[in-house]
């Protein structure tokens, strides 16, 4: 995979955001799949996968013990993929089907090793006790040094394995627009339509009340009356799908209270 160095390292400085500097949000996918896209030379692609991303998975939030999946992880990778197997001549919402589902696995991979880096990281804790009961309390910057280096060399290593392991998939990938004369090219194409309902359904879960309804409302219209007036007919579709389901949403709502 071309440039899987640079994007190691990008990811690898991203990683830090999670656990170690700022927490400003530069880890989330609708960041991370633009920056990787841009590198590729497909920026519009990374930033259509890192908000389909962003819309699934908007509702997973670190929340008490839970870990989500590694959304950094997932856009970084997906992206990278689709824009290697974008060359051939593919419909994009397939490639971008494919590459997410090859993906996620190596996801919630990443995650399980975040969980074992923090039970480890609980030893440097220990040691900094140790060191500062001792009066030895310069321990402690080069304590941060250390961890902060592990999770970023831990973000890297991650990011280029899961470059490696998804690039050597892409042979099935090969295979069903060979093979199967293209059924299943047919079938990822759909499906990243109904990836889409499905965040979208997500939103929708997390955002109807009556008191912003009307904003979200006249969101959707603008971005309809957008697309309707610059001919593109693919945003008309989904915001039109979109005030649709919103309607339906504040119908069952109001129907739910009447009952009550």
């Amino acid at each position: 995979m071309p440039h899987w160095f640079g994007i190691s390292i990008l990811l690898g400085f991203l990683s830090l955001d999670v656990a170690a500097v700022g927490q400003f949000m530069v880890c989330r996918p609708i960041v991370v799949g633009p920056l990787v896209g841009w590198l590729l030379g497909h920026p519009e692609v990374g930033l259509e996968m890192g908000a389909l991303i962003e819309l699934i998975w908007i509702g997973d939030l670190p929340v008490g013990a839970h870990l989500p999946m590694d959304l950094m992880v997932l856009s970084g990778v997906s992206v990278a993929f689709t824009c290697e197997l974008l060359g051939g001549n593919y419909p994009p919402e397939a490639v971008m089907t494919f590459a997410l589902g090859v993906t996620i696995p190596l996801a919630a991979l990443s995650t399980e090793v975040d969980i074992f880096v923090s039970k480890f990281n609980v030893r440097w804790v220990h040691l900094a006790q140790r060191m500062a009961m001792g009066g030895h309390f310069k321990t402690f910057a080069w304590i941060n040094w250390m961890v902060t280096l592990e999770l970023f060399v831990k973000g890297f290593l991650v990011a280029a394995i899961g470059l490696t392991m998804v690039h050597f998939t892409s042979g099935l990938f090969l295979l069903f627009t060979t093979i199967l004369n293209g059924r299943v090219i047919e079938g990822l194409y759909y499906a990243h339509w109904l990836l889409l309902a499905l965040g979208c359904s997500a939103v929708i879960d997390l955002l109807v009340e009556k008191k912003t309804i009307i904003y979200l409302i006249l969101s959707i219209v603008t971005i309809m009356g957008l697309a309707i007036f610059y001919h593109l007919q693919d945003v008309y579709l989904v915001s039109l799908a979109l005030c649709a389901g919103f309607a339906l949403a504040l119908f069952f709502i109001g129907k739910g209270e009447k009952n009550a």
